[in-house]
Formats: C-alpha cells, structure tokens, sequence
C-alpha cells in the first residue's frame, strides 16, 4: 500500500533512499496493524485465527515427541490407522480413524500458514511482486496450487486402481462404481489420501469461517458444506469409490486457476495469463460438468439398488446441490470472460472486494486473508 507522499510525488523526484523506505514501510505496517485489529474476530475464532502456526505447532509436537518416547501410547492413534489386515494390505474402517482426522485437520492449518508465510510470500517478492496484497494473494493460490497438484496426481493414481477407471478420455466405468460394494476395507495408499482430503476439507470450514465474509460467502459455504457432507456419506455408505471420483473431477481446474493468477499476481502478461484461463475454462466444464455428470448418472441409475430410498435420494440432493453450485460459478466464469473481451483487457475477478482486500500483508500469517478466487477450492 503506497501513502500518500509516495502517490504524489513530482514527476522527475529522485528514487526513495533506504531511509525514507524503511519509514514508509514502516507507517504501512503500523496502518495495517490497526485495520487487522479492527476486523479481526472475537472469541474462540479470533484467538485460533490469530495462532496458525504457533499452537498448531505445539500440538504436532507434543504427538510426535510422545509417540517417540513411547511408541505404543495414545499418540500413535493420530499418526497411524489401527485396524490393518496384513493378508490383503488393507485398513477396515473404524471409530478410532477420527483421530487421524483431528491430527491432520491441525496439521493442514500449521502447513497452510507456515508454507504462505515463509516460502510463498518470500517468492513472490522475488519475482518482482511489489504490492502487498498482491505478495499475499500469491501465497494463498500458491499453497492452493500445490495442494490440488498433489491431491490430484495421488487421487489418480487411486482411482486407476478400481474397477471404474476406464481411459483418460473418460474417466469412470459407469457401471463399474458399485463392482467392489461394499469397500469397508481400502489399500492402505487410498485409505491415507481419503482421509488426508477429508481433514483438508474441513480445515478449508475453519479457514471460511475466520475470513472475513466474501460476495459469494453464502454460496463458499454451501459448497464446503455438502462437500463434508458428502465425504460422510461416502465413508458412512461404504462408496469411496464414487468419493475419490468427485475429488479428481473437481481439483484439477482448481490447479489451473490458481497457476493463472499466481502469475497475475507477479503481473505476468496477458499474453501468458489468459491461455491459462483458457485452459481452466475448458478443465471446468470437461471435469465439473461432463466427467461429474457421469457420477450423478451412476449414482442415480445404479444407487437405488443398494441403498434405502431414504440414503438413495439424500446423496442425489447433496450430488445436484454441488452441480448447481457449479453451474453457479459457471456463469460468473463467463462473466469474466464477455468482460475480458467487452474492455479488450486482461483476465480481471469481476467479485468485488471488501475494505481489507486493500491492506498490506502482515509480514507474517497469524490471521487468515481471504481466498482471491472466482470459484470453489
């Protein structure tokens, strides 16, 4: 954020001198520091926004250090599954699991705002970004980007090892979703990666919930809502196949999305940053539309001859709620793109923002800043 003197400063002045840096970076820091105590939240929320990194940090520890001095106490619950069948290298299902989950959901916070604050945010000022909020931006689609890159690639590589996989053309066997009915035993790789997207998905309601509310807030919930909902039912149902399904189709866009505006953020030209928004237009409406709608078919043909009517329904609900949310954020892509092609400008997120999208980026991540992004993670 530029003061006032840096905005006004005569055409032909000097450069600033260090000195005169330091007091403007300074000030800015100060302002910040006063906006961020204005918004920031109350309570239990305000107090575990404002320690990311510091109490998620004492928590992994104490595990991990108890579990080292003492191999088989209470700590190994929240590192390892407990109920593995060595004859078929497989985890059945158990109460006990919930540990893992509660582990990983505090884990996911600590890597969320340490990766942001100590490697991403350090990067992007590297690559030539000089605004604060563009530094912190960067860093949120960045720890996005990785993630998905890597939840994708394992959720792939799961899936190739069902019955559904059929090419990568079209992903999923229709036919084939309810081959292994009922899977309450998973290889040990699918086991850790369902689990592991089930601890992220929840933590993602943490980070909603500390944000400062967005113009599609009502929407962002919703979708993290029957998100968490349907990994439940999923687990609950014995159907993690059709889970892992819904996972793939839905992270890779989100990979494309959050590469474009990183480097929109380093102000890349256009001329790199819209072929990648091109990309991701045509990620989303191949995977979030065609490949999901062949596991809205499959659920809804083949679901009804194992379930209750009851059970049935409930998922289809929950399974056109997520399609109608994103035939929701379709519309606002296309938006963005009649914009982009009406002003003959760049690619631009028409969202508006509140005030504090226009503060500097606290030099380190005790609070969470707002997802800039046009569509669901």
């Amino acid at each position: 954020m530029a003061t006032s003197s840096s905005r006004h400063m005569p055409h032909g002045s000097h450069a600033l001198s260090s000195t005169e840096k330091h007091i403007l970076s300074t000030n800015t820091t100060a302002a910040t520091a006063r906006h961020t105590q204005h918004h920031r939240r109350a309570g239990l929320l305000g107090t575990m926004d404002r320690h990311q990194i510091d109490a998620p940090l004492v928590a992994i520890l104490t595990v991990l250090v108890t579990y080292a001095l003492f191999p088989n106490s209470f700590a190994k619950k929240f590192l390892f599954f407990q109920e593995y069948d060595p004859e078929s290298d497989t985890f059945e299902k158990s109460w006990e699991d919930l540990y893992f989950l509660l582990f990983w959901v505090v884990t996911f916070t600590f890597l969320r705002a340490s990766v942001m604050t100590y490697v991403l945010m350090p990067i992007a000022r590297r690559m030539g970004a000089t605004k604060e909020r563009s530094i912190l931006r960067f860093a949120e689609q960045g720890w996005i980007c990785i993630y998905y890159s890597c939840s994708w690639t394992l959720g792939m590589y799961c899936l190739q090892l069902t019955p559904t996989w059929k090419n990568w053309l079209v992903w999923f066997h229709t036919d084939q979703f309810f081959d292994s009915y009922p899977l309450t035993a998973l290889p040990v790789i699918t086991k850790y990666y369902y689990w592991l997207q089930f601890s992220f998905w929840i933590q993602q309601m943490f980070v909603l919930c500390i944000e400062a509310p967005r113009k599609d807030f009502l929407a962002m919930i919703s979708h993290h809502l029957v998100t968490v909902m349907l990994i439940t039912f999923s687990l609950t149902l014995n159907v993690t196949t059709f889970g892992t399904a819904v996972f793939v189709s839905m992270d890779l866009a989100d990979i494309a999305l959050s590469l474009g505006k990183c480097l929109k953020y380093i102000e890349m030209p256009d001329s790199i940053c819209d072929p990648i928004f091109a990309c991701f237009m045509f990620i989303w409406i191949y995977t979030r539309h065609f490949l999901y709608g062949h596991i809205i078919y499959a659920w809804t043909v083949y679901g009804g001859e194992y379930y209750t009517k009851l059970n049935h329904y409930a998922v289809v609900g929950l399974l056109l709620t997520l399609q109608s949310l994103m035939f929701f954020w379709l519309w606002s892509i296309f938006r963005i793109v009649y914009k982009m092609f009406a002003s003959k400008g760049g690619v631009v997120d028409d969202r508006s923002e509140d005030e504090a999208e226009q503060t500097a980026a606290p030099k380190q991540i005790h609070h969470s800043a707002k997802r800039q992004i046009a569509v669901p993670a």
